[in-house]
């Protein structure tokens, strides 16, 4: 689980073991929810200095909508890595993507996305806490590649194939 500074985002490790499968031994659809859940805590667990006093607080985070896109099976044991990218970030709520990657084949297996909204302690939406605003903008796209994102996802592209598109232009304009 780190934080990767170049690359703009955040990769949560799962392992897959027998309770995440199904009869047919491949991983059983409604995991992959629970691994996104997962992963986004452990996201704001390390992006969020303050994260334990925000849900002391009473703040409430709101699943506005949640998606998936399966891509390839997963079976017992394989190694998995989710990569975690802000695509939106408003006063309101923010948008995060997650990109499952199985690290023995390199394969994206499947991708998946958050819309979040924040609450009071009575329900009242709020603007989105400081510090969550603040470790979520770390893994934010940059503004002139999020257009060139978008023209990407509209084409069809795979997560995968998006993230070494990115990759290769990170390293072209540092050159």
């Amino acid at each position: 689980m780190s934080a990767n500074q170049t690359q703009r985002e955040f990769v949560f490790h799962k392992r897959v073991y027998l309770t995440d499968t199904n009869a047919e031994g491949n991983v059983y659809f409604a995991r992959y929810f629970d691994w996104q859940g997962q992963a986004r805590e452990d996201f704001f667990r390390q992006a969020v200095p303050d994260h334990m006093e925000i849900l002391g607080s009473g703040t409430k985070l709101i699943t506005v909508h949640a998606w998936l896109k399966y891509e390839h099976e997963s079976h017992v044991f394989d190694e998995i890595s989710i990569h975690i990218r802000t695509t939106s970030l408003k006063k309101m709520s923010m948008e995060l993507e997650f990109t499952y990657i199985n690290d023995a084949t390199g394969k994206s297996i499947a991708i998946g996305g958050q819309k979040l909204a924040f609450a009071d302690a009575s329900g009242n939406l709020i603007a989105i806490p400081a510090s969550i605003r603040a470790g979520a903008a770390t893994c934010l796209i940059e503004p002139e590649t999020e257009a060139w994102h978008m023209e990407l996802l509209k084409k069809r592209k795979t997560q995968h194939e998006l993230i070494e598109a990115l990759t290769e232009d990170e390293k072209a304009r540092k050159r």
